[in-house]
């Protein structure tokens, strides 16, 4: 039986992966906290605000977030939990949707200054899925490659052309993040 180039690829990047997480846990790599950002139903009519339920920790890589379960996500909204200010005038809806999350954060129990991330999007690692399982990954060359133009919540600038070779991106990543 042959080796199935594709297969190799998957695995080498799970490994990646590992190493990764490994070598951030050693060098004690600053972790932020991801969340889900749930909209209470109403009770009695009464509408009630959001809540954050926090996920797990994870480490900011860039624009990719990682968890010590080896799930990688893309970065969706964030923010940083603040003492909420007796009267606001805000200028702008999102700065009001800012000053909404925050709150939740703070009723839902965050620390002041934690930084929380949530909306974020899972990217699958593997290909068990099938081709489909993960819009953003295919293997090109025996490399795992990240379209960035396909991942959900990409930022405008990058475009469907551009690609990065999975592997290398967390390299490149953790070495920024761990100071090495």
């Amino acid at each position: 039986m042959t080796p199935d180039p594709e297969e190799d690829a998957w695995r080498l990047l799970s490994a990646r992966v590992d190493e990764a997480i490994s070598e951030l846990r050693e060098r004690d790599a600053r972790r932020e906290t991801l969340a889900e950002l749930v909209e209470r139903r109403p009770v009695l009519g009464v509408r009630r605000g959001p809540v954050l339920r926090r996920v797990s920790n994870v480490w900011r890589l860039r624009e990719l977030l990682l968890d010590e379960s080896g799930g990688l996500f893309r970065v969706g909204s964030v923010i940083r939990v603040a003492k909420q200010p007796d009267h606001y005038s805000e200028q702008s809806a999102l700065a009001a949707e800012r000053r909404r999350v925050q709150l939740a954060a703070l009723k839902s129990g965050f620390a002041l200054g934690e930084v929380v991330n949530y909306g974020a999007a899972r990217i699958q690692l593997s290909d068990s899925g099938g081709a489909d399982a993960h819009p953003g990954l295919e293997v090109v060359g025996g490399e795992v490659v990240l379209h960035w133009g396909a991942v959900p919540g990409a930022q405008a600038g990058l475009g469907a052309s551009s690609s990065t070779p999975l592997a290398a991106y967390l390299d490149d990543a953790v070495a920024l993040l761990t100071g090495r």
